[in-house]
């Protein structure tokens, strides 16, 4: 996401008079769309739910298999994801583990879904 969209969600709450997202809150959201807006890292965030669905982990090896791509990018996508608060790392000897931050993820998304409803400005 841009900075005028940033810029377009504020100020729809300012003209709406609805101080419910703080720019913090902004900068979150703006980060979790950006970790998102990536065909790669939505496919390993997909490999990651099967894997904890199924009650398996992923690491740097299984996403560089499932997703086709070097394990450098892989990490970087995973660093990217990470940093967003869309995935947690859990460290093991010398393997790290990821796990999806569903709550998190649910929670920045509730926080725009009531946000655009009580702005009703639109």
């Amino acid at each position: 996401m841009h900075r005028n969209a940033n810029i377009v969600l504020e100020t729809i709450a300012y003209s709406c008079k609805y101080n419910l997202m703080k720019e913090r809150d902004f900068k979150k959201l703006t980060n979790l769309f950006k970790a998102l807006a990536d065909e790669n890292r939505l496919t390993m965030l997909s490999y990651i739910c099967q894997c904890q669905t199924k009650g398996s982990r992923a690491n740097v090896g299984s996403l560089a298999s499932c997703c086709d791509i070097d394990f450098s990018v892989v990490s970087r996508h995973l660093s990217k994801l990470k940093s967003a608060g869309v995935l947690r790392a859990q460290k093991e000897g010398k393997e790290v583990f990821y796990n999806l931050e569903g709550k998190e993820i649910a929670k920045q998304l509730r926080a725009l879904a009531d946000f655009i409803e009580k702005a009703n400005c639109c």
